[in-house]
């Protein structure tokens, strides 16, 4: 049995059963595969909507809902219409177009009459009709009243008129509208030029040590803004040395001068004050 093997005897071994035996696992493992692949097939459910392809239904009409009809109306507002139908419309009828005597007349009439009138005026802001006889119908809901006057022979209707007098109220005047009082306009700042002498107190300023090693000397003028008091609220060296400037406007922060009046009022005035400096 052992006789021949693979390792012992490669060239001895025989492969031909071998072959065989791979041969049919072949053959049968492919007959499985197909055979479940079919099975897999035909047992899937593949819906394709299809079943109610015959069916037909048959939907009846939707049934809409009526209307219901109207409520019969009372008997007492059919009679109440049909009253105020069958009523005819009662205008006020005159005999002659006479002007009222509140009316302003067009025309100035050429003679006058000094005859008794028997006609009615037509009436104020109302149609009226030209008839027969002068009559007022009565308002709805009253009776009229006949005063037999108008034409001879006839009878009319003669309702007197209210005037209804409409009070208008007045309404309250508006109130006084204040005016403000504008404020007293500030007098302007006036110049003044040079106000050394002007000055009731005028320090002389402090020579500077490093204006003094260099031998700095000369004038500086200060420009100085002096209030309603007479005190200088700014002070502003605009020419001069350089290392002088500062002590001449130190100075010129403590003068002090007198106010100046302009209308009996105190203003502000600007100027410049000049320091000598001598070495």
């Amino acid at each position: 049995m052992f006789d021949r093997l693979v390792i012992t005897d490669p060239q001895g071994a025989s492969f031909q059963d071998r072959k065989k035996y791979f041969l049919l696992s072949g053959v049968a493992l492919s007959a499985i595969l197909s055979s479940a692949l079919v099975v897999s097939l035909f047992a899937v459910d593949l819906d394709l909507g299809t079943d109610d392809f015959d069916l037909v239904e048959l939907m009846s009409p939707v049934e809409m809902p009526q209307a219901e009809p109207p409520m019969p109306q009372p008997k007492r507002e059919q009679s109440k219409l049909q009253t105020a139908q069958d009523t005819p419309v009662k205008v006020p009828t005159r005999q002659v177009n006479m002007a009222r005597v509140d009316e302003v007349p067009r025309e100035v009439p050429a003679t006058v009459s000094t005859a008794p009138n028997t006609q009615k005026e037509r009436p104020a802001d109302r149609y009226f009709e030209v008839g027969k006889i002068d009559s007022d119908p009565a308002p709805s809901g009253e009776s009229g009243r006949t005063t037999g006057e108008g034409a001879p022979g006839g009878t009319g209707i003669a309702v007197p008129e209210t005037t209804v007098a409409v009070v208008k109220e007045e309404e309250p005047p508006p109130p006084p509208v204040k005016t403000p009082t504008p404020a007293p306009k500030k007098p302007a700042t006036q110049s003044m030029g040079v106000l050394n002498g002007k000055a009731t107190s005028l320090p002389k300023p402090n020579y500077p040590a490093a204006a003094k090693a260099v031998n700095a000397a000369g004038q500086v003028s200060v420009q100085i803004l002096i209030d309603e008091n007479g005190n200088v609220v700014s002070a502003n060296a605009v020419s001069g040395h350089p290392l002088l400037k500062a002590s001449a406007e130190a100075a010129a922060r403590n003068a002090r001068f007198s106010p100046t009046m302009l209308s009996g009022e105190p203003i502000k005035i600007k100027g410049v004050i000049i320091y000598n400096f001598n070495t």
